[in-house]
């Protein structure tokens, strides 16, 4: 699933590669994944692409015409959603939720193999109308996310620290890749009960997140480009990685589930 590191990147190759565009025309081969009815995905014939930006797991593409006429594409692309920037003479990919025809012989469009992602076509005052919006908590990378807010963040969220990292209602971006990075990187086993953490534990949790999510975003700034429907994983340390040596101590890493694997070190990231 892209993560907040990921959909930074693309979020930023889409202003420097699509802002500015016109729409020609525009189509939903694969009209499931997009919440809009025909009439509205036509209407955006004639607008224009401004600055992509990124909103926990969401990328909004702001699609405007000079006559006022404003809305906002917000996708959640899920498991296996991606965007392509392409060739408009290229072939149409089965599962193409979305096709943008570009003034400049090129194409936007959104794929998704496992037909799970979501997109939104609103107005930008009507954000709080997808599902979930007007609950999500801050970016885990939001300069205003200090320290001490995190700290009064985290005592409203009792259970493991896992799924907590994971949970948009307490900050928003993080998935189960980048979880696992952030756990092992701050020494704190993913089963921890928030409620067992020291306040030492709580900063090195936040430095933690602070330092995973950036190191990342730098690293993808040079991997992602142009190929902005590529997911890159082999940056991160353990996710995914059970039975390698841990980078830090050596021993074995466990991980443990299917799909939705954890994957952690049982040496540096003691249950208590």
């Amino acid at each position: 699933m892209p993560e907040l590191p990921d959909l930074t990147v693309v979020a930023e190759e889409l202003v420097r590669r699509a802002a500015g565009r016109t729409v020609l025309e525009a189509s939903a081969p694969a009209p499931i994944l997009l919440r809009a009815t025909p009439a509205e995905v036509a209407a955006l014939a004639g607008s224009i692409i401004g600055d992509t930006r990124r909103r926990g797991k969401f990328l909004l593409i702001p699609l405007n015409r000079a006559d006022g006429w404003r809305r906002l594409l917000a996708a959640n692309a899920m498991l296996a959603g991606r965007f392509w920037l392409v060739s408009t003479s290229e072939r149409v990919r089965a599962r193409t939720g979305l096709r943008l025809r570009l003034n400049d012989e090129q194409d936007l469009r959104y794929v998704d193999r496992e037909m799970l992602g979501k997109l939104y076509l609103v107005t930008p005052d009507r954000l709080d109308d997808i599902p979930g919006w007007a609950e999500m908590g801050p970016d885990a990378d939001d300069p205003e996310l200090t320290l001490d807010r995190f700290r009064e963040r985290i005592r409203r969220h009792p259970g493991e620290l896992k799924p907590l990292l994971r949970n948009p209602r307490f900050v928003a971006g993080i998935g189960n890749a980048y979880s696992d990075e952030i756990l092992w990187h701050a020494r704190l086993a993913p089963f921890r009960r928030r409620s067992s953490l020291s306040p030492d534990d709580v900063e090195r949790l936040y430095q933690s997140m602070q330092t995973v999510l950036a190191g990342a975003v730098e690293q993808l700034r040079e991997l992602v480009p142009p190929d902005i429907q590529t997911q890159h994983r082999e940056i991160l340390k353990i996710h995914l990685r059970g039975g390698d040596p841990c980078p830090r101590c050596g021993r074995e890493l466990r991980q443990i589930g299917g799909r939705e694997a954890t994957t952690f070190c049982r040496t540096c990231q003691p249950p208590l």
